[in-house]
């Protein structure tokens, strides 16, 4: 899916069609019903040593995305191949070995930290928990880890209340890099912090993944931030990867609609030059019940009539740029997609014609396709049992009337 120049570096992670959906409504019975489809089929890949940046707007998936990965969720579908393995069919004592290799930094630093421990304790408990350091270098060990993260000693012994958010995101980040991992995911890690604060944070990132060969998916709505740290760039609306490719590429020369809107509304320093801002209409739709075919298509200023009806292939444009857009459709491409939109509408409605027939087959199989001999038989027994009831019925009532006026007689002479 990338450029030649990336296929040739070593590829750590491939994402093929992810989903997670959540149900929110059941039926009587309490069978699912009703899902949102918090991530509907994202398919990218990262190169060993590479950051990707995700954006979009709140709400499109980007954070459920970064934890379906590290399957912190159950019931992710589709394939995650880390380093040759897809993780989603690892059993939990295989994907346990593998777990120190795949972290996350959250974006909340006050909510992911337990106030009950200490730095030091928070640091190393899962190092030494997966037997990356033993108890005699323990110690050590979490000190030259906070050093890389810029903390001091004597943060070893206090709480995570006596910080402010910069620094218990440094502890955050800190957590993570004490089980020396390949991946990490970055879950919006500098949203909450000042803006000189998170130029501190975004540079001691760049500085770890250098020294340290690390790999990042970073997940940001700050497209500045995303443009200094990322090399490739992920654009996400409502669950779906409307746009990937390089980060030149993207900021460069920009292809679907809504990453057109969403970076004209990045502000210019510069009070001589004139933003030219697109303006969305409406609101994003829900992704309970997402709209027909494009799902940006109710947005959209450039909306065809096969944007409504037929959702868009993801496909490379350019080399190395992937996009979502009917605006990049050759003819040959348009008459494709509708021929096979009616095919599979034929189909479901075939699917929709059998299984109500099935009801009909069945009475028809029991009763009206039986040879005409057998229903004559089935229906003789029936007559016949029935008239043996009936004969053994006024037998048995004849019988009682000859014996009562004889007992009547009996106890009369007695």
């Amino acid at each position: 899916m990338q450029n030649k120049s990336q296929q040739e570096q070593e590829l750590l992670l491939d994402v093929r069609d992810l989903k997670k959906y959540f149900v929110v409504g059941r039926d009587f019975f309490g069978r699912p019903e009703k899902f949102l489809k918090a991530v509907d089929g994202v398919s990218f890949k990262i190169a060993k040593g590479k950051t990707l940046g995700i954006v979009g707007e709140s709400g499109c998936g980007k954070s459920t995305m970064g934890r379906s990965l590290l399957r912190l969720y159950d019931g992710v579908e589709g394939e995650v191949w880390f380093k040759g393995q897809d993780i989603n069919k690892l059993k939990n004592s295989e994907f346990d070995k593998i777990r120190p290799n795949l972290q996350m930094i959250f974006q909340d630093p006050y909510a992911s930290l337990s106030p009950r421990l200490t730095v030091g304790e928070i640091i190393g408990e899962s190092a030494r928990q997966h037997g990356i350091v033993d108890k005699e270098h323990f110690h050590e060990y979490v000190l030259h880890v906070m050093d890389m993260c810029g903390l001091q000693p004597h943060y070893f012994e206090r709480y995570p209340h006596e910080f402010s958010g910069g620094q218990r995101q440094r502890i955050c980040i800190a957590r993570a890099l004490a089980l020396k991992p390949e991946l990490v995911v970055c879950d919006e890690p500098v949203s909450a912090l000042d803006v000189s604060i998170q130029a501190q944070v975004i540079n001691m990132l760049i500085d770890l993944r250098q020294s340290l060969g690390l790999t990042y998916v970073f997940i940001s709505h700050d497209l500045s931030v995303v443009k200094h740290i990322s090399d490739d760039v992920g654009v996400m609306y409502l669950g779906n990867l409307v746009e990937y490719g390089s980060k030149e590429d993207i900021f460069r020369e920009t292809l679907h609609p809504y990453t057109k809107a969403l970076f004209s509304a990045v502000p210019v320093p510069n009070p001589h030059v004139k933003m030219n801002r697109i303006m969305l209409q409406g609101d994003i739709p829900s992704p309970v019940n997402p709209p027909k075919g494009c799902k940006f298509h109710t947005r959209c200023e450039h909306c065809m009539e096969i944007c409504s009806q037929i959702a868009p292939e993801y496909r490379e444009v350019k080399p190395g740029h992937f996009c979502a857009c009917h605006l990049y459709n050759s003819e040959e491409d348009t008459k494709r997609l509708i021929a096979e939109d009616e095919e599979k509408k034929r189909l479901a409605e075939e699917k929709r014609l059998a299984d109500a027939q099935k009801p009909l087959n069945k009475f028809k199989a029991a009763v009206v396709d039986k040879p005409v001999g057998k229903v004559k038989e089935i229906v003789g027994d029936t007559y016949n049992k029935i008239k043996e009831k009936v004969k053994s019925a006024r037998d048995k009532k004849s019988g009682n009337d000859k014996t009562e006026p004889e007992n009547k007689d009996n106890v009369g002479k007695e």
